[in-house]
């Protein structure tokens, strides 16, 4: 059965730099003027969506070109609307409470987490927008004639606005002006994953009998540092206690782990990249994964680099596993399209 349109395809930050590169005038290769293009027309009859996902929003703003961040915010903004895809903890609220009550029954009316909405504050899980409030209907009238346009006009308009300068973020000239503005702020959080994660690669590298248990780490460090207080949460949603526990070994924590989609993506992401034992590690590659490991299971179709790819289709079929498409070039993407 062909999927629903319109399909929803998420692309990685690079495709995005090439998409607005050729957006300014300057493509990387000829192809991507009229990729581009076709992109636009598929978006304009909504037969696409290109959602976003809160790593865009962090990489671009730690990109220190000026001219880099406002082509790729100028083609994002074209092509996806300010359409966002929910970050992975609220994704994982569902997931959990899905797998815990097909194995318990509980919680009885398990979450509904919608995964595509709007804006950046969709993406980092706190919907926001523009409004003006504290009007009356009289003022209301008064203020729509004045203006020349309806207030949720103008609250649109403010709103894709401040979307838009969210995505571009400010140039080096604006940032200079901004009392302790840090670009980098993110990496705070990022750093301390990055850390707990070298800790891991590591021990797996120096520690003959972990080395013969990949997964088992791999799937016990993200437990531990990257999903705790979201299986914390849902098993107290579901009605368990400390003193009843819905898991009493590891082999059946790693098995609930391993059935919820967008764990799996990133543990077999992962382990497949591990196995590039000289492979040094960093806060986009994990990053990346991260963004991965919502889109493959729930996009209908993924640009991703070659590497990532030749990870989730080569040696993980997850592709196979999840009905999705996964391209490692605009081109390819454009002409799939152009066949459906």
């Amino acid at each position: 059965m062909a999927p629903a349109l319109p399909l929803k395809v998420y692309l990685d930050l690079n495709h995005w730099y090439a998409l607005g590169d050729a957006l300014a005038g300057v493509p990387l290769r000829p192809e991507h003027v009229t990729v581009l293009q076709q992109l636009r027309g598929h978006v304009e009859r909504g037969e696409v969506m290109f959602p976003l996902s809160a790593v865009h929003y962090m990489e671009l703003t730690e990109n220190p070109r000026d001219a880099h961040r406002e082509r790729a915010a100028e083609a994002m903004t074209l092509l996806s609307q300010f359409v966002t895809m929910a970050p992975a903890h609220k994704i994982l609220e569902e997931e959990m409470a899905l797998e815990l009550h097909r194995l318990f029954a509980r919680p009885a009316f398990p979450v509904k987490v919608e995964k595509f909405g709007s804006g950046v504050g969709f993406a980092f899980g706190e919907p926001k927008a523009m409004v003006i409030k504290g009007l009356t209907d009289e003022n209301r009238k008064e203020f729509e004639s004045r203006v020349g346009m309806s207030v949720s006009a103008l609250e649109a308009k403010a709103t894709a606005t401040a979307e838009y300068w969210i995505l571009r973020g400010p140039t080096a000239a604006m940032q200079a002006t901004i009392p302790n503005y840090d670009r980098n702020a993110a990496r705070q959080i990022a750093d301390k994953q990055l850390a707990s994660f070298n800790v891991m690669v590591n021990s797996l590298r120096t520690i003959p009998d972990l080395a013969q248990r990949p997964m088992e780490a791999i799937c016990a460090r993200y437990y531990q540092f990257d999903i705790l207080d979201n299986y914390t949460r849902a098993i107290m949603a579901a009605g368990f206690t400390q003193d009843r526990l819905p898991f009493h070994s590891k082999e059946e924590l790693t098995n609930f782990l391993m059935a919820l989609p967008s764990c799996r993506v990133i543990t077999q992401m992962q382990f497949h990249y591990l196995k590039d034992v000289h492979r040094d590690w960093t806060i986009n590659d994990l990053r990346d994964l991260d963004a991965l490991s919502i889109a493959i299971p729930y996009c209908d179709i993924v640009v991703t680099d070659k590497k990532a790819r030749d990870a989730a289709v080569n040696r993980a079929r997850l592709d196979r596993e999840f009905d999705t498409l996964i391209f490692s070039s605009l081109k390819d993407l454009a002409d799939h399209l152009a066949k459906a």
